[in-house]
């Protein structure tokens, strides 16, 4: 499957379509992998109790790549299932490796600045209010200040991934009706099979979990913007209390600039300023999920 590229790399705006590891995990193919991967372990699950044949399920698993279809094990996909399902459930997956690099990323990131906020925890450093200097502060002080809200960031995405990562599987109207008295056992299967928790209802059409997840991602969005925003502002020539180390591939921002360029804080800065719009479309989706029902008996369950 082609991608799109759309960011480009040495672009000041090029953070704003998110990191090379980020964009390949919500990249149009692994968004239909993704999918294909609850197909997969759907089949696994409902041949198990023997919803259906196992001999469909080779067939089914190894048309499950996005760059392959099987015709004759199409009839035996997705039984018991609808499509909001496996678009539902392969969000999810998706979400679990974006939690994955951020982990990653904050862990890094906080150890970074817990080694800065000892190493400067007595340096005297201007402290500012409404960007005017008032009484001073010490550097490493700063640097404990960032430090405690990406913490408390890690701590809040961890809770969050907990109630996220829960398998949806409810069929047609929530009732799993073709799968009968299989029903709890392929559930508790294909849960298994995707290593998600098994929640207590289908939640297709209650959007909490989805709208948690893009505000967590939103409030980390802004206050890494602000990190990025402070570095800026004390980067600039007449203030000079912080600097970007020199590095491959860095240049000044104008030839006949010997000061280097504050590319690295400025990057982040932008996303930011999108963020807002962005996680408002999932939380306004958590209350307009039935405001957009085809009929007027909507769907309520």
């Amino acid at each position: 499957m082609s991608e799109l590229i759309f960011s480009a790399s040495g672009r000041l705006t090029h953070l704003i379509c998110g990191t090379r590891e980020m964009n390949a995990v919500w990249s149009a193919r692994q968004t239909v992998q993704s999918m294909l991967d609850v197909e997969a372990a759907l089949a696994r699950a409902s041949a198990e109790h023997g919803v259906i044949p196992s001999s469909a399920v080779a067939a089914i698993v190894a048309a499950c790549n996005a760059d392959l279809i099987d015709p004759d094990a199409a009839k035996y996909v997705r039984w018991g299932a609808t499509s909001q399902d496996i678009i539902d459930t392969g969000t999810v997956l998706q979400l679990r490796s974006m939690f994955d690099l951020l982990e990653a990323g904050l862990n890094e990131t906080c150890d970074a600045l817990a080694n800065q906020a000892q190493t400067y925890r007595t340096m005297p450093a201007i402290g500012r209010t409404w960007l005017q200097q008032a009484l001073p502060i010490t550097l490493g002080l700063k640097f404990a200040q960032w430090l405690d809200a990406l913490i408390r960031h890690r701590e809040r995405l961890a809770q969050c991934r907990s109630r996220v990562l829960a398998l949806q599987f409810g069929g047609a109207a929530g009732m799993l009706a073709s799968l009968r008295d299989k029903a709890p056992l392929v559930t508790q299967s294909l849960a298994d099979d995707l290593r998600l928790q098994r929640p207590t209802l289908p939640w297709h059409t209650q959007r909490d979990r989805i709208a948690e997840a893009a505000a967590c991602f939103g409030m980390l969005t802004g206050t890494l913007g602000k990190i990025a925003r402070d570095i800026s502002l004390q980067m600039q020539t007449e203030v000079g209390e912080l600097a970007e180390p020199a590095a491959a591939g860095k240049r000044a921002v104008h030839q006949r600039c010997r000061t280097s360029a504050t590319r690295s804080a400025v990057q982040p800065c932008s996303p930011p300023r999108c963020a807002s719009r962005i996680w408002s479309r999932p939380c306004s989706a958590a209350w307009f999920r039935n405001m957009n029902a085809r009929s007027a008996a909507g769907r309520l369950n």
